[in-house]
């Protein structure tokens, strides 16, 4: 006769191996669920700003922010089953350095989380909104320099590895979006100025 502590043993034994197992098949399970879902996507406004950064109680040096406001339509069903415990998504903008000491960049202007219950909102129809983390460049401006607006998103199970995608756009079928420019804000003051007087001209000579 086996003691009560062997037979507690061999249960749990038992247990956890079934347990470990299930886990398994529904980690495995996830990989057949197509990911592939689309988005649209455009820049409202950006708007380019001159400002100091705030750091450790002290204002830095005077530089360059870049304030966008976008719109967004996408439907991200096919990223939610019954293994899918949160979807994290999160807006990116990539735009190359400035040509000497410095790479591209790439920063999270926009993110959101997506929990996998009934209340949870997986189509999403942003209009005019504005981007949770303005941003500035490490050399303090921008210098007219192209962007491009990704949709990204990391998808987290209950039992699993940690899924990471771009949405593709609708239309095309590329990871990119939309691009714009990166105005430099003393030209695009200029501009302004210039279009002002232009059209006050315009108005005095009728």
């Amino acid at each position: 006769m086996h003691s009560t502590s062997a037979r507690f043993q061999n249960v749990f034994s038992f247990f956890t191996t079934v347990a470990f197992t299930v886990a398994g098949l529904v980690a495995l399970s996830s990989f057949f669920f197509p990911t592939d879902t689309v988005a649209t996507g455009s820049i409202r406004n950006v708007q380019i700003a001159q400002g100091r950064q705030n750091q450790y109680g002290t204002l830095g040096r005077r530089q360059e922010f870049a304030h966008i406001k976008f719109d967004l339509h996408t439907d991200l069903s096919p990223l939610f089953h019954y293994n899918t415990k949160q979807v994290f998504l999160y807006l990116t903008t990539t735009y190359p350095g400035d040509g000497n000491k410095y790479s591209n960049n790439t920063v999270t202007i926009w993110d959101k989380i997506i929990p996998n219950n009934p209340k949870s909102k997986t189509k999403l129809a942003l209009k005019n909104q504005r981007a949770k983390y303005p941003f500035n460049d490490i050399i303090g401006k921008f210098s007219d320099r192209k962007a491009e607006l990704r949709l990204e998103y990391n998808v987290q199970p209950h039992v699993g590895a940690l899924v990471w995608g771009t949405v593709k756009d609708a239309d095309t079928g590329s990871e990119v979006l939309t691009d714009f420019v990166l105005e430099d804000s003393a030209k695009a003051r200029k501009a302004k100025k210039a279009k002002a007087e232009a059209a006050k001209a315009a108005k005095n000579a009728q």
